[in-house]
């Protein structure tokens, strides 16, 4: 039996996987979802799982870093600004405004929902097999919609930009 001692995930047992590994952790005021997500049909190497650890614990840094990358996509008018002009067309005008009202005037209302776009979930890919490395998930209410913007790490270091739901 292989186990490898996790600090966000407790043990992870390499010959008995489970398909799914959860945690939580708070960060920037926000409670996060974080998950490991494994097929069983691939081998999991035990340092991408430390890899993965060491990934959450430095996680402010690294999220900074992920902001950084939605910021420069929103200038450049890519998919994080399709999703806040979705928002703002399909979300009632008062929910909006109430989500936004203390947030600088100077703003736009997408500069505005801009600056609140908090991370919800981050899913890691471990596998060896699986060219993804992590999924991280954003929103500005997950209240109002189930729409995220979802912001993929490939482990090449490639980034993609999607909306899902």
């Amino acid at each position: 039996m292989e186990k490898v001692s996790t600090k966000y995930f407790s043990n992870i047992d390499l010959t008995n996987l489970e398909e799914w590994y959860e945690s939580k952790i708070v960060l920037n005021g926000h409670t996060i979802d974080i998950s490991i997500s494994v097929s069983k049909k691939y081998k999991i190497d035990p340092k991408n799982i430390l890899e993965v650890d060491h990934y959450v614990e430095n996680l402010k840094n690294n999220e900074e870093n992920i902001r950084r990358i939605i910021h420069q996509d929103f200038k450049e008018e890519g998919e994080t600004n399709t999703y806040l002009d979705t928002q703002i067309e399909v979300q009632e005008e008062k929910d909006i405004s109430a989500l936004i009202e203390t947030i600088d005037n100077k703003l736009g209302n997408k500069e505005k929902l801009l600056s609140i776009l908090f991370l919800l979930r981050i899913v890691f890919y471990p596998e060896q097999e699986d060219k993804m490395f992590a999924v991280f998930d954003y929103t500005i209410d997950s209240n109002l919609t189930d729409d995220l913007l979802a912001v993929k790490l490939y482990k090449d270091k490639n980034v993609r930009i999607d909306i899902e739901s």
